[in-house]
Parts: structure tokens; C-alpha cells; sequence
């Protein structure tokens, strides 16, 4: 019975984990979001154990952040983390990809055909930017390069590049691929077409050839190119919304310093009240007029 219970929590606790890492992730968590326990207990319709051991799970994978008297928090993004991350990439894949293509067999081979027939049949998300195109292709994209690496030797080499891999994914979500989504601006056509490139099948073709056909320097320089492009799209997303920036402070202050040259409007001159008499001043001038009136009339001796 215990046992039971145990593993039901354990379960529990899986449910958890997987949902808040699958919307972190996907950036439907924004980064530096509060994640207040109660808020989500209510929403995955959990108790508190499963929600607090989750949430300790993914402060360990470093997608979760706990700050002191602010309480857990969705991990932050930023351009210095992703250009680590991309170094982190670099040294941990490089070696993986010589081991993978030295020790590769023929069911290697066989799986990494398939890995790539299946993502060049992916619609890519530049032409149709909706969440389900996107999230597929993600999927279908990590699992060609987890297969191209698949055959390396050192299984924590492989672990790392795994964990790098999705911090990296999270990052090119929210920094590069969701702003040129959301731009409606036409300087982002080089970075919708840097994207478009980046996501290219031509990349993951001339990869897979070169990993065929055992050609080592061929295939780490390629896979060097390959993560160069998600980086050109990260700086030519930056330009467009910098210069966003720049022309919105500018009309801000070409609107502020207009309102300060424009003419005051001159007042009005109002038309002079008129005051009403009041009930004292209207018995005072009925009295006055009584007196006068008097002294007019002859008095009876004058007569």
C-alpha cells in the first residue's frame, strides 16, 4: 500500500516536471515569469509536494531560478548566455560529431537517413508560423542531431550536449525566431530571410553526406557553419528591434518637443457676472423709495 502511494506521487511529480518544463520550453512561460506553487497547483490541478519537487527539478536544470523573497521564477534569457551557450555548443559537439562519424555503423547510418528524410518532409515554420509547425520542426530538427551524434563514445559528453541543446532551443525561441515572427516591420526581411537560411534542409543535407561519407573535416567545419547561422539571426533580430527602439524614443521626443513650442491657447475673457441683489439690499431700496415718496407728497398744513 505504501509503495502504492509512493509511486503515485512519484508519478505525480513526473506530471508536474514534464508539463512546467514542456511550457518553459516552448517560451509559453515567459522567462523571468513568477511561478507562484498555489497558482500552479490550481492550474495542473495538483497538490503542493508534486509542484514544489518540480519545480526543485528544473532549478537544478537551470530553467528555474529561486530568488530570495521573490520565490521561484521561469530562467531569464539573455544575448551574453546565448553566445556561452554557443561556445558550450561548439566544444561539446565538435568532438561528439569526430567520435559519432569514426564509430558509426550501419544502423547509425540507417537511423540517420531516416532522422533527415524526416525533417527535410517538415513544413518549415517560416512559411507557416503557427506554434504546432514550430514545436514540430524543433522536434524533428533536435532529433536529427541527436541521431548525427548518436554514435559517439562518451555517453556525458552526450548528456551536456542534450542539456545545451535545449537551453539553446529556448533561447532561439524567445531571442531570435519569435521576434521575427511577431515583426511586421519591413526591416526584418533580412532577418526572416537569415531565419529562412538557418532553417534551411541544405544545412542538414550537406551534413548527413558528409557524415556518410566519413569525411570528418568536412563535417565539423560544415556543423561550425551550421551554428553560425542561428547566430546571424540572433544579430540581425537585434539590429531591427534596436532601431525600433531608436525611431520610437525619437518620436517621443519629436512629439515632446513639439507640445513644448506649440502657442499657448489664450484665454477667454468671461462676460462680467451679474450679482443679483439680495433680499436685504431689496428691502433697503424699497424703504429708500418709501421715504422718498413721502417727502414729495405737501403735508396737510401747507394746504
Amino acid at each position: 500500500m505504501l509503495m502504492d502511494m509512493n509511486h503515485d506521487e512519484d508519478s505525480k511529480t513526473d506530471m508536474a516536471y514534464q508539463l512546467l518544463r514542456r511550457e518553459i520550453l516552448a517560451a509559453r512561460l515567459a522567462p523571468d515569469t513568477a511561478l507562484r506553487p498555489t497558482a500552479l497547483k490550481d492550474r495542473y490541478g495538483l497538490s503542493w509536494t508534486p509542484v514544489r519537487e518540480a519545480l526543485a527539478r528544473l532549478e537544478a536544470e537551470r530553467l528555474v531560478v529561486y530568488r530570495r523573497n521573490r520565490g521561484f521564477a521561469v530562467a531569464p534569457v539573455s544575448s551574453g548566455e546565448l553566445d556561452d551557450l554557443q561556445r558550450a555548443r561548439q566544444a561539446i559537439e565538435l568532438p561528439l560529431l569526430k567520435e559519432a562519424i569514426e564509430h558509426g555503423d550501419s544502423e547509425w547510418e540507417a537511423s540517420l537517413v531516416a532522422a533527415h528524410h524526416r525533417l527535410i518532409r517538415c513544413t518549415l515554420p517560416v512559411d507557416d508560423p503557427s506554434e504546432e509547425t514550430l514545436t514540430q520542426w524543433e522536434q524533428l530538427h533536435a532529433a536529427f542531431h541527436q541521431t548525427l551524434l548518436s554514435a559517439a563514445v562518451s555517453k556525458w559528453l552526450l548528456r551536456f550536449q542534450a542539456q545545451i541543446h535545449e537551453q539553446l532551443q529556448r533561447h532561439h525561441r524567445v531571442l531570435a525566431i519569435l521576434p521575427v515572427f511577431k515583426s511586421r516591420e519591413v526591416d526584418a526581411q533580412e532577418a526572416f530571410d537569415a531565419l529562412r537560411n538557418a532553417m534551411s534542409p541544405l544545412h542538414h543535407t550537406e551534413l548527413l553526406n558528409a557524415a556518410l561519407d566519413r569525411d570528418v573535416d568536412k563535417a565539423l567545419l560544415l556543423m561550425a557553419e551550421h551554428a553560425g547561422t542561428t547566430m546571424d539571426v540572433f544579430e540581425r533580430t537585434s539590429a531591427v528591434q534596436e532601431q525600433l527602439a531608436r525611431r520610437k524614443a525619437q518620436r517621443l521626443e519629436a512629439a515632446a518637443e513639439k507640445l513644448k513650442k506649440a502657442p499657448k491657447p489664450v484665454a477667454e475673457a468671461k462676460p462680467a457676472k451679474v450679482t443679483k441683489p439680495t433680499t436685504a439690499a431689496k428691502t433697503t431700496k424699497a424703504t429708500k423709495a418709501t421715504q422718498t415718496t413721502k417727502a414729495l407728497k405737501p403735508s396737510k398744513s401747507a394746504k
